[in-house]
């Protein structure tokens, strides 16, 4: 009898040990992506979709994946959802505006992320950066649009986040490299992503260069040319509203305190990781048909309106 107890007691203990190390494996592992794929590969250099509305005007010019369904809000927050698309070119329906929740109100089980609430950082302001396609480059400044692993858009990316250090928010600002550049880039920077958010920031941005016409992205700051910046959002992140309040509130102070320096938010198929976070957003900042000195200025404005959102928070 004592020995089949003893042989029970080993079993538990065992099991015990088995179950304890899979529910640690969850907490540090990245959640699988949502189905169906996060993400289809962008245009290459040069090439970029045009939208235009049914009286045929341009609405939307971007190298970003495009697919029936998407939805763009555009600069005078009228929004448009696309409705046909052959090859490069589309058309888009005015549609109602998609519902938004305020992210600073859900809590984190919702997420993916083990914690207790968004946003946790109650002394300090604290902001997390990374690069999905870390090649990025900008031509027009660097030859080439791409370079492998350590592309200028990390350049672009440090302006903006010297420029939230010295508003007094700090900020890790990540240099991993996730080429290819193909569709697989945002399973890789899904890892990053979710080292990143264990810091618990209060926003997590994916930097990125998107590819148009140099005048779809920009505008006059202070008299100097400077690029604009476009949010993305994912439709099939299940917890979208909130991201979309949060994107919604840094377009409001954009076009407050910088008119244009927003083109709008587009809502595209896929999650981009977004699905992790309710703060977490891509901003493409910048085309690779003008320099990178333009997406720099741009960078640091664009730092200038997170940071006033962030301290409203």
């Amino acid at each position: 009898m004592l020995r089949n107890r003893s042989i029970w007691l080993f079993f538990g203990i065992l099991a015990l040990i088995i179950i304890s190390s899979l529910f640690m494996i969850r907490l540090t592992s990245p959640p699988p992506p949502l189905k169906p794929r996060l993400n289809v590969t962008e245009g290459s250099s040069g090439k970029y979709y045009t939208i235009r509305d049914q009286k045929g005007r341009i609405i939307l010019q971007t190298g970003f994946p495009v697919n029936v369904g998407d939805i763009f809000i555009n600069e005078q927050d009228l929004a448009f959802k696309v409705c046909s698309l052959r090859n490069w070119e589309g058309v888009a329906a005015p549609t109602r505006m998609p519902a938004a929740e305020s992210a600073w109100h859900v809590p984190a089980a919702l997420f993916n992320v083990p914690g207790k609430a968004v946003p946790p950082q109650a002394s300090r302001i604290h902001v997390v950066m990374y690069h999905t396609h870390s090649d990025e480059s900008y031509p027009k400044t660097d030859g080439t649009s791409s370079i492998p692993g350590n592309g200028t858009i990390f350049e672009v990316g440090s302006s903006m986040a010297d420029s939230l250090r010295n508003s007094g928010i700090s900020v890790t600002h990540s240099d991993n490299s996730h080429g290819p550049h193909d569709a697989n880039a945002y399973y890789r920077s899904r890892r990053t992503l979710f080292k990143l958010l264990k810091e618990r920031p209060d926003a997590a941005f994916d930097v990125h260069r998107d590819s148009a016409p140099s005048e779809a992205y920009l505008t006059l700051i202070n008299g100097l040319p400077t690029a604009r910046s476009m949010i993305v959002l994912g439709r099939q992140n299940p917890h979208m509203s909130t991201n979309l309040a949060f994107a919604k509130r840094i377009k409001a102070q954009a076009d407050d305190i910088y008119p244009g320096l927003l083109r709008g938010i587009f809502i595209g198929r896929g999650n981009y990781n977004q699905d992790l976070y309710p703060s977490a957003l891509l901003f493409e900042i910048g085309t690779d048909q003008a320099p990178r000195e333009n997406a720099e200025r741009g960078a640091r404005n664009l730092a200038d309106v997170v940071a006033q959102v962030l301290k409203k928070r």
